[in-house]
């Protein structure tokens, strides 16, 4: 087999592009004999995918499963196991730490759309602070605190409010 391809042998990426989109692949062949550079990456190309079909190529993807595994127990390096029982600590009180929720933005036209995932959180304990095109969403309950600063493309304001499952929706009218 020869290494330089003859002008007249038609190319695999030639071909591909021929079967995708019909008469183009003359079009390619006249870009190859005019652009030294086009001709030796297709030639790369088409080394590039007979190697793989040589090799057996497949599309699939290769997937690797692993799983690990931890027991609870606390590992002993004894041949025996010695269980002993232990007084369990009283858990502390966790600290009501600031979450950020995740928040989507969808410029629609005339109105912005914000939509934010609350989790756990009653409507009732939700604030809203629209300040010109800034919005400051926050909500909070015994367990934690939601706090995210949405700087807006423009200034708004508010048109419609949902809360559903745990997920707010927003509907802003620009105002500018």
């Amino acid at each position: 087999m020869k290494d330089d391809q003859n002008d007249d042998d038609e190319s695999i990426v030639e071909g591909v592009v021929d079967d995708v989109l019909p008469g183009m692949g003359k079009l390619v062949k006249r870009l190859r004999k005019n652009s030294p550079e086009l001709n030796r990456k297709i030639k790369e190309k088409d080394a590039e995918i007979k190697k793989r079909l040589e090799e057996g190529y497949s599309p699939e993807p290769k997937i690797q499963y692993g799983v690990r595994v931890r027991t609870l127990a606390p590992e002993h390096k004894e041949t025996g196991y010695k269980q002993t029982r232990q007084t369990p600590k009283k858990p502390e009180k966790p600290e009501n730490k600031i979450i950020e929720p995740v928040v989507d933005l969808f410029d629609e036209g005339n109105t912005l759309r914000v939509i934010a995932e609350m989790p756990g959180i009653d409507e009732e304990k939700i604030a809203l602070d629209l300040q010109g095109s800034t919005l400051l969403i926050s909500a909070s309950d015994k367990r934690r605190t939601f706090q995210k600063e949405v700087l807006l493309p423009c200034e708004a304001r508010l048109e419609k409010q949902r809360f559903q499952n745990g997920v707010l929706e927003l509907t802003l009218e620009k105002t500018r």
